[in-house]
């Protein structure tokens, strides 16, 4: 580098990350892993599945949780089913009820599935380059529907907050399996309006086939 003029400035690589589809690496990160053994969440267990599966991972290069600052993030959904649900991440609000997020795929296919506070559910597909808003007071689960890793960064206001206790209370009413090498959505049904008779279900899950 020539400097014409005056002292030179120091010029550096990044520090987080230096290909936009690769993890980010760096100092004082914080790491998340979910294996099978502690994912909790999916709807039917496989006793044959390795517990010590990795389902997915997420990194986070976290700053002042005050507002103004900004928490960037790189999430690895690694491809799997347990039995015929897709992998996902267990998801969850915010508890800061403001707080919005961004996501951006950086590699592989899927779901982003949303959910309100009132158990309402809907997806939008992922795939490379696309970018996502998930609105304020708003869920957010990952679904890997492809056979390659599903990448995503994403961004967040620092003073967000993670929220899985609601989550856990109150799960997401939605599940994506495959079925006869389709993909489908199980819709879990409220008990109380199925009344068992001609239009009523007795099962509290509809098998939807998108």
């Amino acid at each position: 580098m020539k400097v014409t003029q005056g002292t030179p400035i120091p010029v550096t690589k990044s520090d987080l990350t230096h290909h936009w589809q690769e993890r980010l690496n760096g100092h004082n990160l914080t790491e998340i892993t979910m294996k099978y053994k502690d994912a909790d969440y999916f709807m039917e267990n496989d006793p044959n599945k390795d517990p010590e599966e990795v389902i997915y991972e997420a990194f986070y290069k976290e700053s002042t949780p005050e507002e103004g600052h900004l928490t960037w993030g790189h999430i690895t959904l690694y491809p799997g089913k347990v039995n015929d649900q897709y992998h996902c991440t267990k998801g969850h609000y915010h508890l800061n009820p403001h707080a919005e997020e961004y996501f951006l795929c950086m590699k592989g296919e899927g779901l982003i599935m949303f959910m309100n506070r009132e158990g309402d559910c809907w997806c939008e597909e992922l795939e490379e380059g696309s970018l996502h808003k998930v609105p304020e007071g708003t869920a957010r689960r990952l679904i890997n529907l492809g056979d390659d890793e599903l990448m995503l960064s994403t961004c967040v206001p620092s003073d967000a907050g993670f929220d899985f206790e609601s989550v856990t209370k109150k799960p997401f009413s939605c599940h994506v399996y495959e079925d006869d090498g389709e993909m489908a959505i199980k819709v879990d049904v409220d008990e109380n309006a199925a009344d068992g008779g001609e239009d009523g279900l007795s099962d509290i899950e509809a098998l939807l086939k998108i």
